[in-house]
This record gives structure tokens, C-alpha cells and sequence, in this order.
């Protein structure tokens, strides 16, 4: 796409005016100005190589044409609400638009709001990026929003961006983790679902805050006044996955937005990793169902940082093969790794001696033996799986032996 004489301003302005035409979404915009040699080919409906314009992006191209002149003073508007918000405002064709998004020609949006600065790891080719995103419910369990903030805090301590919805429950937990490594290292980024000045949830207000004094940035396609809508969290679910290398889905149920990121991550060519937990837990079905379709295995944060080089001193994977949790990749009962034939017998005994014969929380378990959430939420995983440990409601396990 060739470089736009229009102003900067005046090119995100005519981008927004585009996109108010009815049936002109990202995919047919990026279409009709890659035909046309950029936006300004268009605002003067002369294509530099007419030949190798089809007829569809044509009309389409008159049909913009003719809408422009009663979309463009809004759009001026929102432009210039951007700016006196101090948003930064990236088209196509900016040096500062991420180029692993530019890559995506259905869903890459045209024109980017930007708090912040984003990260020099996330503005790299797809290939190249060093970022991941943690995604899940919004209703989520202690254990798993306390895997989330493991998750990303040893992701950021490696120096990765950690990419989110700002959600309540995963999303939030994500950001918080990686804000507790010091600046400098790693970061975390938010993808909004509506503008900047209609943030949702209101309560995250403050989260949004300490990311940018921490170096990250909050995206969002939409300009400053816009309010959430159901669909834009399906737009906004895609550029969550096309901004990261990885995506870890940490617990999820059927249907989700969670699951639409990572179908969006699986069409993208991304790595897509699930947190195995229990088969009755309404929460977390749908990480199943993913591991079930061929997810990667997501027990702690070791085989999150593999997919980028990296190893995690916190819990190196021999120490794991010690302990009995089997290592991604193994066959096993419905989708989740190994299975607990797989256990080690000094894990299962440590288990069966922190229960003492009755029920216990997770919460207690984890007391009891020590183990991480994300080992102990796989190691109960895999025992209910063959049996052993029964699920009686309430958060609460009972042994079975």
C-alpha cells in the first residue's frame, strides 16, 4: 500500500468515514485502498493502474466516495477528541501501526487509539513477537486467577508483553501479574472492546493507569466515545490474538470470548495452550474442549516461555518430571496430558495425606503440600479423570482412593 499524500490527521479521519459506509468493513476497505494505491487514490477515484481494478472493488469504491462527504465532519470530530484525549492516533500506513496486525488482511482495523506506548516487543512481524496473551472467564476461580497472575508475572520477568482484554476475572489478573515485575522488563497491553472514554469494565479505571505508568499501552479501534457493544469484544478478541506469539487460555467455559480468541489464534497460526482443569467444572469446559481439538497443555509457566526460547527458573520441567505431573505433549484421557498412571506415587501420596481421609478445598490442598495451582489443578484434573478424587461441590474435593 503506497503512502497516502493525505494529512495524518485527514487520512484516520477519511478511514472512519469509510467504515460508516454500510457493507465496507476492514477487509473490503484494506481491499478497495490497496486497489486504488491508498486512501487518496480513492478520495479522487482515479486507481494508478485501472487494469488491475475489478469491478467489485469499483463500485465499492464510488459507493465510498459518495458517503464521505456526510461521514467526514463526525469523523473529524472523533479525531480531534483523540487528540485532546492525548491518544495517539496510527493508520496503515504509520510506521507506528504493529506490523503482525498489518498482516492480518480480514481483521486488521484501519485506524488504532493508543494510550501509552506500545512495546517495542509487540511492534515486530508475527513471527518475530515477543508477546503472549492470557485470556478466560470473567467469573473465574482463585486458583486459576492466581495461575493467571503467575502466568504473567514470569512471562514479564522474561521480558514478554503480556496481551489482554482488561476484562474482569483472567483478563485483569494477567495484567496485574505482569505489573509485578518492575518496569523495564517485560509489559502488559489491553485491548478495549469500545473507546477510551467509555472503558468497560468502569471499575478498571485505575488498572488502566498503572499500565501506562508501567510502560504498557491500551488499544482500541474504536474512537474515544464509542460504547461497548457485543460485537466489537469479537473484533476486539482478534487483535488480542494477532498481537501475541502465544495464546494461553487459562480457564474458559462453552461458549466464550475466551474460545473466540483462540479459534481467531488458530486461523492467525499462533500457538494456542489450555489449562487443563476439572471435566465438571462449568468454568474451565471449554479449555477442554480445546485440548480435546489439539491445544498444547498449559501446566505452569515453563510451557509458556518454550514457545519463545525460553526456560523458567521458578519451575524448570525437570523438577515437574520429579514431582509426577506429566510434560505437554503426552497422550492421555480426554485431551489432558498423561494421565494419573503418570503421577509419580510420592505425588499421589502427598495428596492423599493432605485430604487425611475427608474433604478438602483447593485452597487447603494447596497449603498442605505445597504445589503450585496450576500442578495441583492438573494433578486433581488427571486423579478425578481415573476416579481417585471425587468433586462434592463448592470448590470442595473428597479421596477416594
Amino acid at each position: 500500500m503506497s503512502v497516502s499524500v493525505l494529512p495524518a490527521d485527514e487520512l484516520a479521519a477519511h478511514y472512519l468515514a469509510a467504515q460508516a459506509t454500510p457493507g465496507v468493513g476492514p477487509a473490503r476497505l484494506r481491499a478497495i485502498t490497496d486497489a486504488y494505491g491508498g486512501m487518496a487514490g480513492v478520495v479522487s477515484g482515479v486507481p494508478p493502474a485501472p487494469e488491475r481494478v475489478d469491478a467489485r472493488s469499483s463500485h465499492l469504491a464510488h459507493v465510498v466516495l459518495a458517503s464521505l462527504p456526510a461521514s467526514l465532519p463526525r469523523a473529524r470530530r472523533e479525531i480531534a477528541e483523540a487528540r485532546a484525549a492525548g491518544l495517539r492516533v496510527a493508520c496503515w500506513e504509520d510506521a507506528g501501526y504493529p506490523p503482525a496486525l498489518l498482516e492480518d488482511g480480514r481483521g486488521a482495523p484501519p485506524v488504532l487509539f493508543v494510550a501509552g506506548e506500545i512495546p517495542a516487543q509487540v511492534m515486530l512481524p508475527s513471527q518475530q513477537l515477543a508477546s503472549c496473551a492470557l485470556v478466560g472467564t470473567r467469573k473465574a476461580s482463585q486458583p486459576a486467577l492466581a495461575l493467571a497472575r503467575d502466568l504473567a508475572r514470569s512471562a514479564a520477568r522474561h521480558g514478554l508483553v503480556v496481551v489482554s482484554g482488561l476484562a474482569l476475572g483472567i483478563d485483569s489478573a494477567a495484567h496485574e501479574g505482569a505489573l509485578e515485575v518492575p518496569a523495564g522488563s517485560g509489559a502488559t497491553m489491553a485491548v478495549l472492546g469500545g473507546g477510551h472514554g467509555r472503558l468497560h469494565p468502569a471499575g478498571n479505571r485505575g488498572l488502566v493507569e498503572r499500565i501506562l505508568r508501567h510502560g504498557g499501552a491500551v488499544l482500541s479501534e474504536w474512537p474515544p466515545a464509542v460504547n461497548p457493544q457485543p460485537h466489537h469484544f469479537l473484533r476486539r478478541n482478534r487483535l488480542i490474538a494477532c498481537l501475541a506469539r502465544v495464546v494461553g487460555v487459562v480457564e474458559a467455559g462453552v461458549p466464550s470470548g475466551a474460545l473466540n480468541t483462540a479459534s481467531h489464534a488458530a486461523e492467525l497460526g499462533r500457538t494456542v495452550l489450555a489449562v487443563p482443569g476439572r471435566p465438571q467444572d462449568v468454568r474451565n469446559r471449554g479449555a477442554l474442549e480445546l485440548l480435546r481439538e489439539g491445544a498444547t497443555p498449559l501446566i505452569d509457566a515453563s510451557d509458556l516461555l518454550h514457545h519463545f526460547g525460553l526456560s523458567s527458573a521458578e519451575t524448570p520441567r525437570a523438577e515437574l518430571r520429579e514431582r509426577g505431573v506429566a510434560a505437554p505433549g503426552a497422550a492421555g484421557v480426554s485431551g489432558v496430558p498423561g494421565g494419573s498412571a503418570d503421577l509419580a506415587n510420592a505425588a499421589v501420596a502427598n495428596l492423599a495425606d493432605a485430604f487425611r481421609g475427608g474433604e478438602a478445598t483447593v485452597d487447603q490442598l494447596g497449603l498442605a503440600t505445597g504445589l503450585p495451582a496450576s500442578e495441583l489443578l492438573a494433578s486433581l484434573a488427571l486423579l478425578e479423570l481415573e476416579g481417585r478424587v471425587a468433586a462434592t461441590g463448592g470448590g470442595r474435593y473428597r479421596w477416594r482412593g
